[in-house]
């Protein structure tokens, strides 16, 4: 039996729909009980059955995992066919209607339908059994789910399995999530349509329309296609209009292509190179004489490419090469709840941040995010819904299931995504055991395993879908930096050369007056592993290792809040710093861990589920700001002291202030004004004091620079050099004018003077202080 016995019909092309969204109730029972009651049958009372609202999901949990629906309609008053769609159900669906078996689908993101056209009575029962396989051998993983069943930014994190009491349940998402529809069509439906376009030379696009159609009848059916291509977000002249006749046998399935010219074609750029151009395909297909479906694609004329070489990543968008500035994504942990117009605000937050791109880590979201990021201009890299491990140590049947499910979705996704710019690459596998980040774990006949399927599915991907770059693994090339968080220290980000960044980040609480805190335990003292913020994603070690420390060591929960979005802030502005240097030479961009939190959480993320941005969030923005100023400090002589670096007294040194541009807008002449003040003194020596003084007044510098260009790598626009003989903070700033007017600007901090006492260390070094040292120095000098 085939994993999906059901059609897969990917646009919407109903002549008229109706939303079954009434009258639905549900029971909870395995697919083998509800068969055995017959809950499936036409005469079965479901009175004592509890009122269920769809769509909407549930928690499977272990002993939990099969959820019934049944509901009542009337036969539809139409002449033509029936199909039954549903847009989107968690995870494994079996349709029954008057106790007939329709077929079933595996796949939570692809809509799926059944013609019941033969099978309707007066009044009809739907039955629906849904099942989401709980599974906690996490290695040994069978089903596709990606984050929602393994991941340390879900409730319960996979770190925790098995550690927290029983009053914290594992679970994953189950249910139908999307509306089930009625729909009225003709003999001939559209599977999927598919909008291909090639810039040539000159103002010419060439624009071809691949279309699959079906014949649900068993007879043969001649017809005529007739397609409009028109713009969406804009206006064209002259709309193209072109008819295509078709014959088909019964039940047949054929290709047809139908190629245009597209004159001076608008092209789809990403928000911050120009306008996201969207057009329209419209597609009306007539057979037997009557109107047969209808459909609206949006596409966009646009060029993607990735050059993934070893020493850097290079994604252009229509030639031009892109440094990607963005975020991991994803909107909640149960995707009911993200309706439209929170999906539209979080991509304006992304908008706002300064961010291009944002990577879906490990699952697909509605249909209406990738809508949205079309309007509004933001990329997206996209991964199937596989992370970790899977199959480890199954058997060969456990093994041939994986596959089949991996290819069938790997295809879905093409279908469902095509027509979307927006999506600029794909990845099979977030996280593979056969990454060179999990290389630790030595099991190489899981590796090879999962290894052999995912190229396999690439290829595949690259076979449907050429238009766009397919990785077969997120986290092999591309770095999962956990320096600072879960490793090393967060100077030693300075130290790396990676190709491209995909995550990095550090965990913060949410604002202390969030109202996400009405979720989590509030108290103050909390354990220093207290189970409920573990529960929210909480990560102890990780906050000992950072130097922010546990609870304990600070003297209340706002103290705590403000260590810890500091420590985050600092982090993620020193790391976008450093990797944005290496622009086009090493690095081709960096994406932090997480936007937002997909349900209450203490994580990475930089706004709280309640949508609330912390401090980090600022600082990113700032650090992503297209045209960016920054200071290189000769860190061979510097020493960290809190989260700032402190240089020694009196030598001479050299500082560079250095350009990055990613704004094509921005090019051509720019006065370069530069100042190093100091803020606060340490020393008591009046001879110091004078000399300081003396001193702070030179230290500043003007000069007419070139800015480089957005194709450029950093540039060093001004080398200062200086010798400062007085202890203090400092604040070195730089901005750059044109006409007056101030188009960028920085403002960096550091300490000079001689390093702390070994008191002094001892004291900034306990956990707690690092970040709290820091607070203190800049509070002292706002005063």
């Amino acid at each position: 039996m085939p994993l999906n016995d059901c059609l897969s019909l990917y646009p919407a092309q109903a002549l008229n729909r109706q939303e079954l969204n009434a009258g639905w109730r549900m029971a909870i029972a395995t697919l083998g009980e509800g068969e055995d009651r017959g809950f499936p049958r036409l005469d079965f009372d479901d009175d004592a059955w509890a009122p269920a609202q769809v769509p909407r999901l549930h928690g499977a949990t272990t002993g939990n995992e099969a959820i019934w629906y049944r509901t009542r309609f009337p036969r539809p008053r139409h002449r033509q066919r029936t199909l039954l769609r549903f847009e989107g159900a968690f995870l494994v669906a079996n349709v029954w209607l008057n106790g007939r078996l329709l077929g079933s689908h595996y796949g939570y993101f692809a809509p799926f339908s059944f013609d019941i056209s033969s099978f309707l009575l007066e009044e009809n029962v739907l039955a629906v059994c849904i099942e989401a396989p709980v599974e906690t051998d996490l290695a040994a993983k069978r089903h596709l789910m990606g984050l929602y069943s393994d991941s340390d930014t879900k409730p319960y994190p996979s770190r925790e399995l098995g550690r927290l009491g029983e009053q914290y349940v594992w679970h994953v998402p189950m249910g139908l999530w999307r509306p089930v529809l009625l729909e009225q069509v003709g003999h001939v439906v559209a599977e999927w349509m598919h909008c291909e376009s090639r810039l040539e030379q000159g103002d010419l696009a060439r624009l071809t329309l691949r279309i699959r159609l079906r014949n649900l009848d068993g007879r043969i059916m001649t017809g005529e296609l007739a397609i409009r291509i028109a713009g969406q977000s804009f206006e064209i002249p002259a709309p193209l209009e072109m008819r295509r006749a078709f014959r088909m046998n019964g039940h047949d399935v054929q290709d047809l292509v139908v190629e245009f010219a597209l004159p001076d074609p608008q092209l789809w750029y990403p928000w911050t190179h120009g306008e996201p151009a969207l057009y329209r395909a419209e597609l009306d297909i007539t057979a037997d004489e009557r109107r047969s479906a209808t459909l609206r694609e949006t596409f966009g004329i646009r060029d993607a490419s990735l050059q993934a070489r070893a020493e850097g990543w290079t994604f252009s968008v229509n030639g031009r090469p892109m440094f990607m500035r963005g975020a991991n994504y994803c909107s909640e942990f149960f995707l009911d709840g993200a309706g439209d117009e929170l999906l539209a605000s979080d991509l304006e937050l992304a908008r706002l941040a300064n961010m291009d791109m944002l990577r879906l880590n490990a699952h697909v979201e509605a249909p209406a995010l990738y809508e949205a990021a079309d309007r509004a201009g933001l990329l997206i890299w996209q991964d199937m819904p596989l992370t970790g491990s899977y199959v480890h140590r199954t058997d060969v049947r456990s093994l041939a299931f994986f596959r089949e499910a991996v290819m069938a979705q790997a295809e879905e996704l093409v279908h469902v995504l095509f027509n979307k710019p927006s999506v600029i690459c794909y990845a099979v596998h977030a996280d593979p055991p056969w990454s060179r980040s999990l290389a630790w774990l030595g099991e190489r006949h899981t590796e090879q395993l999962n290894r052999d399927v995912d190229e396999e599915a690439a290829a595949l991907m690259r076979t449907l879908d050429p238009s766009r770059p397919v990785l077969a693994g997120a986290g092999d090339q591309d770095l999962h930096s956990g320096h600072g968080w879960s490793q090393g220290h967060w100077r030693d980000l300075a130290g790396l050369t990676p190709a491209f960044v995909s995550e990095v980040g550090a965990q913060a609480l949410p604002n202390a007056n969030s109202p996400v805190w009405r979720n989590l335990n509030r108290g103050w003292p909390v354990a220093d592993d207290d189970e409920s913020w573990r529960y929210a994603g909480y990560q102890p070690a990780e906050w000992a290792r950072s130097g922010i420390g546990p609870p304990s060591a600070h003297p209340s929960r706002d103290a705590y809040v403000r260590a810890s979005q500091e420590y985050q802030a600092h982090l993620l502005r020193f790391a976008i710093d450093r990797f944005r240097r290496q622009k086009f030479a090493h690095c081709g961009g960096v994406l932090i861990s997480q936007l937002v939190d997909n349900f209450p959480a203490i994580t990475s993320a930089i706004v709280d589920h309640a949508r609330r941005p912390k401090r980090a969030y600022r600082a990113v923005a700032d650090a992503f700001t297209p045209l960016f100023l920054s200071v290189d400090l000769p860190e061979n002589q510097a020493a960290v002291d809190g989260l700032l670096l402190r240089l020694p007294r009196g030598r001479l040194q050299h500082l560079r202030i250095v350009c990055i541009n990613d704004d094509p807008q921005r090019h051509g002449r720019a006065r370069l004004r530069w100042r190093i003040r100091r803020e606060r003194a340490h020393s008591t020596s009046l001879w110091r004091e004078f000399r300081g003084w003396f001193a702070k007044r030179r230290f500043k510098g003007q000069d007419w620079i070139t800015i480089p260009d957005q194709l450029d790598p950093a540039a060093v626009i001004a080398e200062p050099v200086v010798r400062l003989h007085a202890d203090g903070l400092y604040r070195v700033t730089a901005e750059l004018e044109i006409s007056g007017q101030v188009i960028a600007q920085m403002e960096h901090r550091f300490l000079v003077g001689e390093p702390p006492r070994p008191s002094e260390q001892a004291i900034a070094g306990r956990p707690g202080r690092l970040a709290q040292r820091t607070a203190e120095a800049l509070a002292e000098a706002r005063r």
